[in-house]
């Protein structure tokens, strides 16, 4: 996958996210923008441009929703931390490991954007 794929599969979730699903089952919010970009950083090795793309999208989505700075940016950095500390000690190259890193990085993200919201 192209990086302007992921930018363009991006913005349509964001549409999917604030739009469609929304108007169509009630959903107050969904986090199909997040679950790409913890797969793009899963599919990609985790390098200062990739950190840096992330970051933008997860900047654009913050401003495009109206969410306070920081509110998806922090818990990104601290989810794509944990995926460092795990492809540190282990070798993440199969896919089980890969699903398994993918949740713990879900799950970091969760509970940090959690902690963010309440502290910004």
């Amino acid at each position: 996958m192209s990086k302007l794929l992921i930018v363009i599969l991006f913005l349509a979730a964001m549409f999917l996210d604030g739009i469609i699903f929304p108007a169509l089952f009630g959903f107050r919010e969904s986090f199909l923008t997040v679950i790409l970009l913890i797969i793009a950083l899963l599919y990609y090795e985790i390098n200062l441009q990739n950190l840096v793309l992330s970051m933008a999208l997860s900047g654009w989505a913050e401003f495009y929703w109206g969410l306070k700075l920081g509110t998806l940016i922090l818990p990104l950095l601290a989810s794509v931390g944990a995926l460092f500390l795990l492809n540190r000690f282990f070798n993440i190259k199969s896919g089980i490991l890969m699903i398994l890193s993918g949740v713990i990085m879900l799950i970091v993200f969760w509970e940090t954007s959690i902690l963010a919201t309440k502290i910004l």
